[in-house]
């Protein structure tokens, strides 16, 4: 054993204070660290927002008149929006109940367990979390042969992204010196059995609630076709793209990055704190035996 060696197994043992000498410390050392808690699936009645790997963001929606957010299509289009940024940060399997089962492949929504950040992230590694509300808004969902297609709009511009796992965040500043534009997305789900079966009525199986995420699995029925920013190359998905801004430009905002002047990377110190989620998630009444 060199003298290096000798005096490193020796620091350890005495930080231990456990009376182990020699590199028996170091053998022993992981005895006495705790275990990191991996988030695993689970059913769906026991799901929870895993804000401790995500971090403690939350959505409120809105939608244009004639669209109840508690309506069957219009939570399908909230449950995937919301699956779709948590997957970010957990990955597919780990967001809502079904999302996973639900996606397209070959879209880049499944991404694996330990989030897209960083690259090749596994259980416990990952480092990518959000701090604040996500503002969205379903800007028209319209009925199709086996199911339905729906644009929507979300506003990022009062969340706070860290890649350090929540040591340290800043604000969102898409384009230096411009306002926010809200991200115009357009998204294709087709029925399983290829049925309509959006007859429910509105909020019976827990599409509104005070959760944070869905304790059912609100795709149950529903594959995801496509998913695509909104495209201009139409006169439909132009008139989604500036509604969407002219909407997202209309909300309140707390981002200092965009502010005339404004340098990059602007600290989030402290981050935004979460408003309560908007009009949130229930649990699924069979689960509890209504």
């Amino acid at each position: 054993m060199t003298a290096g060696t000798s005096s490193r197994c020796g620091s350890i043992a005495a930080m231990l204070i456990l009376g182990l000498t020699g590199c028996d410390a170091a053998d022993q050392l992981s005895a006495y660290t705790p275990a990191v808690v991996h988030p695993v699936v689970v059913p769906a009645a026991d799901y929870e927002f895993p804000v401790e790997w995500a971090g403690d963001y939350t959505f409120q929606w809105s939608a244009a008149a004639g669209i109840d957010l508690s309506d069957t299509e219009a939570a399908v289009v909230r449950a995937f929006a919301e699956s779709m940024q948590l997957a970010r940060s957990v990955g597919a399997r780990l967001a809502y109940p079904g999302y996973a089962d639900a996606i397209p492949d070959g879209q880049g929504l499944r991404v694996p367990d330990g989030g897209a950040y960083p690259p090749g992230a596994a259980l416990g590694d990952w480092e990518q979390r959000w701090s604040g509300t996500f503002r969205a808004r379903i800007m028209e969902i319209r009925p199709a042969a086996t199911g339905f297609t729906a644009a929507y709009c979300v506003d990022d511009t009062d969340v706070a992204g860290s890649n350090d796992a929540g040591a340290t965040f800043v604000w969102r500043q898409d384009r230096l010196g411009e306002p926010p534009r809200g991200i115009p997305m357009s998204l294709s789900v087709r029925s399983v059995t290829g049925t309509d079966h959006t007859d429910q009525p509105a909020g019976e199986r827990g599409t509104i609630g005070p959760y944070r995420a869905p304790k059912f699995n609100v795709f149950e029925g529903w594959i995801i076709a496509e998913v695509q920013r909104q495209s201009a190359r139409t006169d439909e998905g132009l008139a989604v793209i500036e509604g969407c801004t002219a909407w997202t430009q209309a909300n309140a905002h707390v981002n200092p990055a965009y502010l005339p002047d404004t340098p990059r990377r602007v600290p989030a110190t402290p981050p935004p704190e979460s408003a309560p989620p908007t009009p949130g998630w229930g649990s699924d009444p069979a689960d509890d035996g209504g």
